[in-house]
């Protein structure tokens, strides 16, 4: 077992890598998906088109894929990002449409006679969207928003693919390196497992919190 001692200090950089990958993917993810929801629900033509191509384009591309083509694509263009900063947008624009569609199917708990109190009080669109709509969906659908991040957790081991050294990369390197892949695998299995428990832990008691303040 002194093979673990070798692989300790790349499982932990991995993990960290994996973990700043969630953290930045989440909270882009977060962002991007607020706003194109709020593009879903306008009423300018234009904005409503745009959000839902974007949502039909990038979820319905494999992750793989995307991150293979961002990666290796763009340099012919002459963009170029670091390996990890690819990863992470890549994420962001993978995950956005499912958060979208996740807060846009909160959007119908809002009760109609809340807008139309608001309309009658002078409030616009856009302080509708800010003040009443966006808040309350994001209480209805604490849950789901949680499943998309557990499920963002996972996919972060995509980025093993174009070299970034996660907690999958780190994995592979010391399987290959020790010969020892069904040990060192369920090691890392295992490691997946915990974070998505604790993050669903989390995720719950914020759902309850969410549910007790409506």
């Amino acid at each position: 077992m002194s093979f673990l001692s070798g692989y300790a200090a790349d499982f932990t950089s991995g993990v960290l890598v994996t973990l700043g990958l969630t953290v930045l993917g989440w909270t882009g993810a977060l962002a991007l998906g607020t706003m194109l929801t709020a593009m879903r629900v306008s009423p300018i033509r234009t904005l409503n088109v745009a959000a839902a191509a974007y949502v039909t384009v990038f979820r319905n591309i494999p992750l793989p894929v995307q991150m293979v083509l961002f990666v290796f694509g763009l340099p012919l263009l002459g963009i170029q990002y670091s390996l990890f900063a690819s990863a992470a947008i890549v994420l962001v624009l993978y995950t956005a449409p499912f958060v979208s569609e996740t807060l846009r199917s909160g959007l119908n708990t809002v009760a109609s006679g809340e807008l139309e109190a608001l309309r009658a009080l002078g409030f616009g669109p856009r302080p509708a969207m800010q003040h009443l709509i966006l808040p309350q969906a994001f209480g209805t659908v604490v849950q789901p928003l949680g499943n998309v991040l557990i499920t963002m957790i996972k996919n972060t081991s995509v980025a093993a693919l174009v070299g970034v050294a996660d907690l999958t990369f780190a994995t592979n390197k010391a399987a290959v390196d020790q010969a020892q892949p069904f040990l060192i695998f369920s090691g890392a299995a295992v490691s997946y497992l915990l974070i998505g428990l604790i993050v669903g832990r989390l995720v719950a008691m914020i759902d309850r919190k969410a549910a007790f303040s409506r």
